[in-house]
């Protein structure tokens, strides 16, 4: 009785089992092929957030520069401020209010 292939085939058996391990090839390909596309959709999700945060983190460092600019602006300001108003402190103390 010869040995048949799901195609109604007769086939040796040792052709039978190569048959089945390139289907199985192909299986273990086509999972292979998934995992491949699953890994390069989240490198690309990745990379666009990576890409983001960098942006983000520019305008960070940039706003931080601004505010730096800004709070030594005002403690030079702020110093200015004490020294006149010292300045008059003693202008007033050395009145003779009496």
């Amino acid at each position: 009785m010869p040995l048949e292939n799901g195609r109604g085939q007769g086939v040796y058996a040792t052709e039978a089992i190569v048959e089945d391990h390139r289907f199985m090839s192909l299986e273990t390909l086509r999972v292979l092929e998934g995992r491949v596309d699953d890994v390069v959709t989240r490198h690309a999700t990745l990379a666009a957030e990576r890409d983001r945060l960098q942006a983000e983190l520019r305008e960070a460092r940039g706003r931080i520069a601004d505010l730096t600019s800004q709070l030594e602006t005002f403690e030079k300001e702020r110093g200015q401020i004490r020294a006149r108003v010292e300045s008059i402190l003693g202008r007033l103390e050395g009145l003779d209010l009496s």
